[in-house]
């Protein structure tokens, strides 16, 4: 993930990664995988 994020440009910056797991986690299809979120200032609470 810090390999992608560094080829992409968010690394100065900075950026944040957020995994979703399972039912609760909102998943209907179940396995896991990352969202790297960047360039983007975000809100609490988040919506």
């Amino acid at each position: 993930i810090s390999k992608f994020a560094r080829d992409k440009g968010f690394s100065e910056k900075g950026y944040r990664v957020v995994n979703n797991m399972g039912r609760n986690g909102g998943q209907t299809v179940f396995h896991i995988h990352f969202h790297l979120l960047a360039e983007r200032r975000f809100t609490w609470p988040p919506g």
